[in-house]
């Protein structure tokens, strides 16, 4: 077995290797999410779309335009859902905590695996990587809960605070500009930008800087057997932020593309039909497995960059407490 190094990525570098190990393994990652991910996506169809009602393939009263076809769509949800109280208590109560914790983050586990086996050379199968992950499927449930709850927390902590401060906003604003034909409409647009950006600020970059910097738990927990893993990946995600935002904005923007021109497509060709969605779930299981390649290749760049310089500043600390010889001590010692 031939042991390769990694090195630090750029988010160039690291979606361009998420990429190279996809395509190199595409059969082991396509396999793993069509077991696990596929009949999530089909029950999730039948739980929250009138299957009965749909058409096998093209639907006869097709609509004219995608915007008349959308509206037809929503609600024609709206009104089985209305109608499917039983569905929506199983989708939420029984399905959504079995797919966020039971199911989605052991595929994503098996998919680190596979990945760090792709990177440094090691052979990983399938059935290997189910299993490795697997066995630590409490301490993934446990920390997936935690890490759940967190982000709830932190995610109404801010919202709370949104709304404190609008409600000020609000307040100061009636008293200090009670008569609008006198607000200088310059001053009006600056604070209405300066509110923007503050609630951006706020609702959107305070929230995710807590969670990704905690979000690389999965791969802890699995690999290096912490309990929770969130303060190890606190530590990981340190001074790495930025770079972080910067390449899973750049990910969000690429798969949301591809999504949706994906379903745009089939609903021009296939419309809301069954044969339509069954390509739609197979088009998502093919876009899944990049995302969590680029996850786990996230990972293993974080600890070799934390890792590696660990290591150097212990060389360093060493190398700066070892005594340094005087001319000729050298020859005199035995």
């Amino acid at each position: 077995m031939e042991w390769k190094r990694l090195e630090p990525m750029g988010v160039g570098s690291l979606l361009d290797r998420s990429f190279s190990v996809y395509r190199q393994h595409f059969k082991v990652f396509f396999l793993l999410v069509l077991i696990l991910f596929a009949p999530l996506l089909l029950l999730q169809e039948v739980l929250l779309s009138d299957v009965s009602n749909m058409p096998l393939f093209v639907p006869e009263n097709e609509s004219n335009s995608l915007e008349e076809f959308f509206q037809n769509r929503f609600l024609g949800e709206e009104a089985a859902l209305t109608d499917s109280t039983g569905k929506i208590l199983i989708y939420l109560l029984l399905f959504t905590p079995i797919s966020l914790l039971m199911v989605y983050p052991q595929m994503q586990g098996a998919a680190v695996l596979i990945t760090q086996g792709a990177v440094y050379g090691e052979p990983v199968t399938l059935k290997g990587a189910i299993k490795q992950s697997y066995s630590r499927f409490w301490p993934i449930v446990g920390s997936t809960a935690v890490y759940g709850l967190i982000a709830i927390g932190v995610v109404l902590l801010i919202g709370l605070v949104v709304f404190l401060l609008a409600m000020l906003g609000v307040g100061v604003g009636s008293v200090f500009l009670e008569d609008l034909d006198t607000v200088n409409p310059i001053l009006a647009i600056v604070l209405f930008i300066l509110a923007g950006i503050l609630f951006i600020a706020l609702f959107f970059l305070v929230p995710g800087f807590f969670l990704l910097r905690w979000a690389f738990y999965l791969p802890v927990v699995l690999i290096e057997r912490d309990g929770i893993g969130i303060g190890r990946s606190w530590r990981l995600t340190k001074g790495n932020f930025w770079r972080l935002l910067a390449l899973y904005f750049v990910l969000t923007v690429i798969y949301t593309m591809l999504s949706a021109g994906i379903q745009a497509l089939l609903v021009a060709v296939f419309g809301f039909s069954i044969f339509g969605q069954l390509l739609l779930i197979l088009f998502t299981c093919l876009l899944t497995p990049w995302m969590m390649i680029v996850y786990a290749l996230a990972y293993l760049d974080l600890k070799v960059r934390h890792d590696g310089t660990d290591v150097e500043a212990l060389l360093q600390e060493q190398g700066a407490s070892e005594p340094v010889p005087v001319a000729g001590e050298a020859d005199e010692r035995p």
